[in-house]
């Protein structure tokens, strides 16, 4: 296997078991706000890697796909576009994630949308005040991104105290997050940062100068910033409060992982309305309304669908999702007794029944 791209998507093809097509893993690493891709994602256990590559192409996959068949890592199965890791694919994927970990932290599904934000912020904040610090008040913003420019203007205007004072405190703040890291993460995400007189390397210049493979270093890059997001997370917000302060808006946003379009749903069904009513109001098919209901009971396993399933349903659902072991929704509903149980039913099951 000749890089880490090629393992990740090996690792996706493992995880799909042969269920999905290989365009599923190319919308799951794009991070593509389908209820089908979320559902693989929860269903299959690959909500870690969601999103991961944003501008991951199709050609990017063909051309893996092609050098998989060449080296029999996958086979094809009876389905056209679907394939299985083959053994060699295994031993081949053990081998390689041994010398290239694989992350730890990811966690793409929770933090995609909010880790170039957070990056972004941080960057440009250290930039601006190790500037100021060093009375250099013109420079070059690392950041073009218009909102992120203001954001950190208003950050700065509403933390008025010593400059130096807060560049102390920030510092310590991330001295004591990276502490808890790998040296690799630590040097990668310190050669990204921009100051005075230095601007931060890219991808390809850090993975020259620490003789990895490019790819890695953006994953070992994002692993890095998902640790820092999660350990802000589990704590009370007091133990980082000028990092915490870069991801509030975010935090505070009412299901912040739920697409505006499932949220706006969502508060339909805790007014009461049932789907057929909110399809009605939202001048949708009742299907996309499903589809929303699905992407909810992922996100919260809490969340009640007995008024959609019945216990005895569920229960019935479920035992045949166990007693079969596979995802596909025909196998399951071919294998229920209640021929009544419909693909909507079984679909809120396994979201409910969680990852894969």
């Amino acid at each position: 296997m000749n890089n880490y791209l090629q393992a990740i998507i090996l690792y996706a093809i493992k995880k799909f078991q042969g269920e999905r097509s290989i365009y599923a893993i190319y919308h799951m690493l794009q991070g593509k706000k389908s209820s089908q891709t979320i559902q693989d994602a929860h269903l299959f256990g690959l909500t870690n890697i969601f999103g991961t590559i944003p501008r991951f192409t199709r050609q990017q996959l063909n051309q893996n796909i092609e050098q998989f068949l060449k080296h029999d890592y996958i086979n094809l199965t009876d389905k056209s576009d679907a394939y299985e890791i083959s053994l060699q694919g295994e031993g081949m994927l053990v081998d390689y994630f041994n010398n290239n970990p694989f992350p730890t932290y990811i966690n793409g599904w929770k933090y995609h949308n909010i880790t170039p934000v957070f990056w972004g912020r941080l960057n440009l904040l250290i930039q601006t005040i190790s500037h100021i610090v060093h009375n250099e008040r013109r420079f070059y913003p690392i950041q073009r991104n218009p909102k992120i420019q203001y954001f950190v203007k208003e950050f700065l205007h509403a933390n008025r105290q010593d400059r130096v004072l807060i560049a102390q405190h920030l510092y310590e703040e991330l001295i004591s997050l990276l502490e808890s890291q790998s040296d690799l993460k630590r040097d990668i995400f310190i050669l990204k940062l921009t100051g005075v007189n230095r601007i931060g390397l890219t991808f390809e210049q850090i993975a020259k100068r620490k003789d990895v493979e490019e790819q890695y270093v953006r994953f070992t890059f994002l692993d890095s910033l998902h640790q820092m997001l999660s350990e802000m997370d589990t704590g009370t917000g007091t133990e980082y409060p000028l990092l915490s302060s870069l991801t509030n808006d975010w935090q505070k946003s009412e299901n912040p992982h739920l697409t505006q379009s499932t949220q706006t749903t969502l508060r339909y069904i805790q007014a009461g309305k049932n789907l057929g009513e909110i399809a009605e109001i939202r001048r949708l098919k009742v299907n996309t309304i499903e589809d929303h209901l699905v992407e909810i009971v992922l996100s919260d396993k809490g969340f009640p669908i007995s008024d959609y399933v019945s216990i005895e349903d569920e229960r019935e659902i479920a035992a045949a999702i166990k007693e079969i072991g596979t995802k596909k929704l025909k196998a399951i509903k071919n294998m229920v007794d209640n021929k009544q149980i419909s693909f909507f039913q079984i679909r809120l099951v396994l979201a409910k029944l969680g990852d894969g």
